[in-house]
């Protein structure tokens, strides 16, 4: 069994079974994936991914959550995504907050300075990893101190 802490819920990596065969006549495996869960979350004000043109120089722009992130990198101008990928901010967010190295090494991987289109490039990364986690685990539930993943269908 892992144990893993995730802002302040305490998580048990393992399998569960469905206990009532009575209402399900096959049992089903759900595992919790940790780096989904992390990934996936919503963050906080003070963990929440703040677009600039330059230093000094804020866009208004915020991300809380990859899809969010998704959502602003798609409409942002172009200064700051170039701005934030020269100073690996993209992949520092991503790697030290949401947890997520497999997609922080992809946007490590894009070029500031390259011909290709920025935008698309992060985008296609993002957009490619949040599917691969959400098909990973689906069906976040969140409660009183309780995340449930259930297995994608």
């Amino acid at each position: 069994m892992l144990r893993n802490t995730l802002d302040g819920v305490t998580m048990t990596k393992r399998r569960l079974y469905s206990k009532n065969n009575t209402t399900r006549h096959d049992k089903r495996n759900v595992e919790v994936d940790a780096t989904a869960v992390k990934a996936l979350r919503t963050v906080g004000d003070q963990e929440a991914f703040y677009f600039y043109e330059a230093i000094g120089k804020p866009t208004g722009e915020t991300a809380k959550n990859l899809t969010d992130f998704l959502d602003k990198v798609k409409s942002v101008k172009t200064e700051s995504l170039k701005f934030h990928l020269q100073r690996n901010d993209f992949r520092n967010w991503v790697e030290k907050i949401l947890g997520d190295s497999k997609l922080a090494r992809a946007l490590a991987r894009v070029s500031a300075s390259g011909s290709d289109d920025v935008r698309t490039t992060v985008c296609e990364a993002v957009e490619s990893r949040i599917n691969e986690l959400r098909e990973s685990s689906t069906g976040l539930t969140v409660a009183e101190n309780t995340l449930v993943l259930l297995p994608a269908s």
